[in-house]
């Protein structure tokens, strides 16, 4: 099966859509925070200026009715005025200035301001005294000047808090869209996840796996199109796998005839002549070509079909490779075993796939090396290693197809092609995998990973 290839740092469809909530949303956040912050500044600005403008027109009423009176200095004029807390106010008359706030006098008034006073009209500018923000306002009262410095620090602080609040909402409103993104998108995949499911599940020999049925008529079609399309694949696998068994099991009585004949043959071989005798041999050796492969057709069409000659059963993969070393005639000292581990499966099918691999390793790899037992989290792990120059990367998921032999075998009888079929097929059935990779120090390792049996 293809393998799906993942751009690293990709995002998925649901990162996308959550992304493309997130963004629309913050975007239009960030619209309306400018809009409302800029409007709402505006605003409060300018009646802040207005009211200072009416606060320094009704104080300049006051000094100028007092100062019209007579008997009162100019300090006593300011004195018997209650402004607002901590407003300044600067008086200019007869020349000189008077200041209720020491440190505010002449030289903070705005040039601009005293320039448009001077002239005889009214004005409120803004300007920064000390560090901190005021509206200045001048009111002209004929032969004196009132300017009365009204602080902004409330406003400054207003619209702190107001443009914080707007930011907080913009947060709040983005994260919401990408949490509502989320869950749309996880509504929209929810019918995807189910179809890859039953795909993995029909992929990994299932074939009566069908997606459920949906009242979602937008969906309706496509789980008829996808349910009617399996049902077409299951009958056309299913034919195959008959015609392919029914091949290889009519197969086999004439081969068992050839077989039975040529070993009478055999018998009589010293009667033959030379060039009649070595015509024996090669139709001999042949046969047992032709009888190994029909096996391995039979074994191949029996796994994929589920049949089995026995049920499942607790394995100690120890002992069952020490028993296969021990059938096929090879030395026990090839077995090392770093941890073993107990896997459920079918004695007779894993030993048939061992026996597979270490075949492989003595016909193609240049002899049988070791076979090591480890175990890696949940899983167990066979290490066959062999001697010889190793597969090259691009083969290595090519070797365990069917008729797939290497290129110093093509044309031999050395093997059928579907010995690595039958391993890849078999550890399929049981849960697991295999792989081929270098071997440290040169060579190949076939590596068999099956599932722990659960205690």
């Amino acid at each position: 099966m293809p393998s799906v290839r993942v751009r690293p740092g990709g995002l998925g469809l649901r990162g996308r859509v959550m992304l493309t909530f997130g963004v629309g949303a913050l975007l239009v956040s960030l619209v309306l925070a400018v809009s409302v912050f800029t409007i709402s500044r505006g605003y409060l600005v300018e009646q802040r200026e207005r009211s200072a403008g009416r606060q320094a027109a009704a104080d300049a009423d006051i000094v100028r009715s007092q100062l019209a009176e007579g008997g009162l200095s100019a300090y006593d004029v300011l004195a018997t005025l209650d402004p607002p807390a901590e407003t300044a106010l600067v008086l200019r008359w007869h020349g000189g200035w008077f200041g209720s706030e020491p440190g505010i006098g002449p030289d903070q008034v705005p040039v601009e301001l005293r320039s448009e006073v001077d002239a005889g009209a009214r004005a409120t500018v803004p300007a920064t005294v000390r560090g901190e923000p005021f509206f200045v306002a001048g009111v002209p009262l004929g032969d004196a000047t009132l300017y009365e410095f009204a602080p902004v620090r409330e406003l400054e602080a207003t619209l702190r808090v107001l443009g914080i609040v707007l930011v907080a909402c913009a947060i709040a409103a983005t994260l919401g869209a990408a949490a509502l993104g989320r869950w749309a998108s996880g509504r929209v995949l929810r019918p995807l996840h189910a179809l890859a499911g039953t795909a993995a599940s029909i992929a990994g020999g299932r074939l009566d796996s069908r997606l459920p049925s949906t009242d979602d008529r937008d969906l309706a079609s496509i789980v008829s199109s996808f349910n009617t399309m399996v049902d077409s694949l299951q009958r056309r696998i299913e034919r195959e796998r008959r015609f392919f068994g029914d091949v290889s099991h009519e197969l086999r009585t004439p081969l068992t005839t050839l077989v039975t004949s040529v070993a009478v043959l055999r018998r009589h071989e010293h009667e033959l002549p030379d060039r009649s005798r070595r015509a024996l041999g090669l139709v001999t050796t042949e046969l047992e070509h032709l009888r190994r492969l029909l096996d391995d057709l039979l074994a191949l069409a029996r796994t994929e079909a589920g049949l089995h000659q026995d049920e499942p059963e607790p394995l100690s993969l120890a002992e069952l490779l020490t028993h296969t070393l021990s059938r096929s005639g090879r030395p026990a000292g090839l077995l090392s075993v770093a941890a073993d581990g107990a896997v459920s499966g079918r004695k007779l099918a894993m030993e048939r796939a061992l026996v597979n691999l270490m075949d492989n390793a003595d016909r193609h790899g240049g002899g049988l090396v070791e076979v090591s037992v480890r175990r890696a989290g949940d899983r167990a792990v066979v290490f066959v290693d062999d001697a010889g120059p190793g597969v090259p990367a691009a083969e290595r998921d090519r070797i365990f197809e069917r008729f797939a032999t290497g290129q110093a075998a093509r044309g031999s009888s050395a093997g059928t092609g579907l010995g690595l079929a039958l391993v890849a097929e078999t550890v399929a059935a049981h849960g697991g995998r295999v792989q081929c990779r270098d071997r440290p120090g040169g060579g190949a390792r076939m590596v068999v990973e099956l599932p722990l049996r659960d205690p």
